[in-house]
C-alpha cells in the first residue's frame, strides 16, 4: 500500500473512532432540541474533506493504466 493510500486510510480510522464521541458531544450542546450549528459545520467540513479526498483517489485509481503483457 502506497503512503497515500495508508495516510488517507488512517484518516478515515482517526474519524471513525472520535465519531461517536463528537456525536454525543452534540446532543449534550442542543439548545431547546436544536443542534448547534457550529458543531455540525465543523463535523460537515471534516466530512467533506475526507469525502473529497477518497473520492478524488478513487478516480486516480481509475485513471491508472497498466499495460497488459505483449
Amino acid at each position: 500500500m502506497i503512503r497515500k493510500d495508508r495516510e488517507l486510510l488512517a484518516r478515515l480510522s482517526a474519524l471513525n473512532t472520535y465519531l461517536g464521541e463528537i456525536v454525543v458531544e452534540l446532543l449534550h450542546r442542543q439548545d431547546g432540541g436544536e443542534l448547534p450549528a457550529d458543531g455540525l459545520r465543523q463535523l460537515g467540513g471534516h466530512l467533506q474533506r475526507l469525502t473529497t479526498d477518497l473520492l478524488a483517489r478513487a478516480d486516480e485509481l481509475d485513471a491508472v493504466v497498466i499495460d497488459a503483457p505483449g
